[in-house]
């Protein structure tokens, strides 16, 4: 097994990760091979475990990635609006925004198939932590919310499940039809700010 230096190991890793999420959105996970991802650094198929304890975590890890610059360019744009039905608005737009540009997270979230793969072969602790942790600001948005009673009462859970089952609209976009859905969406995050805002 070849021995890398601190800044080879770094360099490696990050061009395994960049041609994986080129594959993964390209083919899917299940038709990435191993050795795509390491030859196109030049490495053999076994020197890939030094870099990634399996291909499903590497995809994980990427969605990971995906998710922490979400958050980076969603929140701050909710929390500086002071007003909660706008903040939810604010907040549901920019987010379909994003998963519509991360398509690896948009992938996993409409392809089951993939989604199976991944979390069968990963400890499902991991994946519940690492993939759910996007959902953490969201609920401690909507408790501050409720303590400042701002927002219906509600368990927190049934407020978090509103907002991301409207989220969940960007899996539909082709069956609503691609020259309707903007404003489909625009009614739809108007209604439920509407409803979950006091």
């Amino acid at each position: 097994m070849p021995k890398f230096t601190e800044a080879e190991k770094e360099k490696i890793r990050l061009d395994m990760m960049h041609t994986a999420h080129q594959c993964f959105i390209a083919k899917g996970l299940k038709n990435t091979s191993i050795e795509e991802i390491t030859s196109s650094v030049s490495i053999a198929k076994s020197s890939f475990y030094v870099f990634f304890e399996s291909k499903e975590m590497l995809y994980l890890d990427l969605l990971v990635s995906e998710g922490e610059e979400i958050e980076r360019r969603v929140w701050p744009k909710v929390e500086q609006e002071k007003d909660v039905r706008e903040a939810i608005k604010i907040y549901l737009r920019e987010m379909s925004d994003a998963l519509e540009s991360s398509i690896l997270t948009q992938r996993l979230i409409t392809n089951l198939e993939e989604y199976t793969v991944v979390s069968r072969k990963i400890d499902p602790q991991y994946s519940l932590t690492k993939t759910l942790r996007s959902i953490v600001p969201l609920m401690e948005f909507i408790k501050k919310n409720k303590e400042l009673k701002t927002i219906v009462d509600e368990e927190i859970e049934v407020i978090s499940g509103v907002i991301r089952a409207c989220l969940a609209m960007v899996i539909h976009k082709k069956d609503l039809g691609e020259e309707i859905y903007p404003k489909v969406q625009e009614i739809m995050f108007n209604a439920v700010a509407n409803q979950l805002a006091i």
